[in-house]
């Protein structure tokens, strides 16, 4: 007999589809480096990274003043951003300073790790590459706006990077603002004379933050080195 009209039959569904669209399949990992100290020199400020896991791709963001350095405590410099391709040498290159690097790790969706990826690329190709800084698993960009210890740094940009995928991430950063935490009596009279800040930019500050402030809550926190 022929197939009665209207009959229905059920067409089985891919499931491994539906579920990655439904879970998150992605990561974000924003990186809080400590202060740490080498060769008797004390380096006191910490440093932010971005790093985002999607798919095939592990890309870590690593901002700073890794070019020229101008002001009268080297608070300004060429804005130059790192772009390591292997999580390991990142993390490493931090490990061997002395340094201990907290990961607090988000749940992303693939759209908005490929977000905060895209917000990066723009900065990219409005940049001028480095070729000869470049190296295995290491891109090296001067990007247009100079780095300043005030924002844009290895913090506010991490933060905004951040910000792509997980809009409300940095919500109530205001309250999180405390120089005093790291900064001296004569670096925060600099500070006041600028008018301070206007933004979180303090390493620690944004680990504060991320520990009890934010609406947005990491699904784990990762410790390296130390």
């Amino acid at each position: 007999m022929g197939e009665k009209l209207f009959q229905t039959r059920t067409v089985p569904s891919n499931q491994q589809v539906v579920d990655s669209r439904l879970k998150p399949t992605a990561e974000m990992h924003i990186l809080i480096g400590g202060p740490y100290t080498l060769a008797g020199e004390e380096h006191r400020y910490g440093h932010t990274a971005l790093r985002i896991k999607v798919g095939g791709v592990d890309v870590t963001y690593d901002f700073g003043r890794y070019g020229e350095t101008r002001g009268l405590f080297g608070e300004a410099g060429d804005g130059i951003l790192r772009v390591w391709s292997d999580f390991n040498a990142y993390i490493g290159a931090e490990n061997r300073l002395g340094r201990k690097t907290i990961g607090f790790v988000y749940s992303l969706f693939e759209h908005q790790a490929k977000a905060s990826i895209a917000f990066f690329d723009q900065l990219i190709l409005a940049g001028k590459p480095l070729p000869h800084k470049n190296r295995a698993n290491l891109k090296v960009c001067k990007l247009v706006n100079d780095y300043h210890a005030l924002g844009p740094n290895c913090t506010t940009l991490s933060v905004d990077g951040a910000r792509a995928a997980l809009p409300a991430i940095d919500r109530n950063a205001e309250k999180f603002i405390k120089p005093e935490a790291v900064l001296s009596n004569s670096e925060r009279f600099a500070l006041a004379a600028k008018g301070g800040a206007n933004r979180l930019f303090l390493p620690v500050n944004l680990q504060s933050l991320l520990a009890s402030g934010s609406p947005v809550k990491a699904i784990r926190v990762d410790q390296h080195g130390g």
